[in-house]
């Protein structure tokens, strides 16, 4: 089964609280009708199987698998049961994909939910929502993923806006390709 998400595309800087700066380019989810962001904690998201978590460990143990090109917002991430893991017995890796090489974790307390999941034959894939960088050509900080119990994700890209008119998806909308011409990098 194929989990459908509508998404919008953004690229802009985040001021967290700790005083940091950091670049974001990808998707944040919205509700279609309303036109209304949701927030990964939104209890919609877990009704339908879905969940949204940073790639843990990507920067500090994987940077040089986020050097990969194949990390674009929009691309598919493989999800690998690390039975053998020392630190954690419910870990999931999370690799680039056609078997590219790691670029961190399933956080904790998310694998702990997931991993008698996997465990038990049933499906869940992943997507690059969103990337993080110091600015948009600084080299690639981490990721944002959105997981789903089903055995893949389509991400329904519809039209920006304030309010109405999120429910019109653009032209060509549809599976988000890794790669967009109309973006630059």
């Amino acid at each position: 089964m194929t989990a459908v998400v509508d998404v919008s595309f953004e690229e802009r800087y985040w001021y967290p609280e700790d005083g940091g700066v950091v670049w974001l380019a990808g998707f944040q989810l919205v509700d279609a009708e309303s036109g209304s962001f949701i927030g990964r904690d939104d209890p919609e998201l877990a009704e339908r199987g879905l969940r949204v978590a940073g790639v843990a460990g990507a920067a500090r143990h994987h940077g040089e698998a986020l050097t990969s090109s194949q990390l674009a917002p929009g691309s598919v991430l493989e999800l690998r049961r690390d039975r053998g893991n020392e630190h954690d017995p419910n870990a999931i890796a999370v690799h680039a994909p056609g078997g590219g090489g790691q670029v961190g974790w399933v956080p904790r307390e998310l694998a702990e939910e997931i991993a008698p999941e996997l465990d038990a034959g049933r499906p869940w894939s992943a997507v690059v929502l969103r990337e993080q960088r110091a600015s948009p050509r600084d080299p690639l900080t981490g990721l944002t993923m959105l997981l789903a119990a089903d055995a893949e994700i389509e991400l329904r890209e519809v039209s920006p806006g304030a309010g109405r008119g999120y429910g019109r998806p653009r032209s060509g909308a549809g599976r988000t390709s890794p790669r967009r011409p109309d973006r630059p990098r």
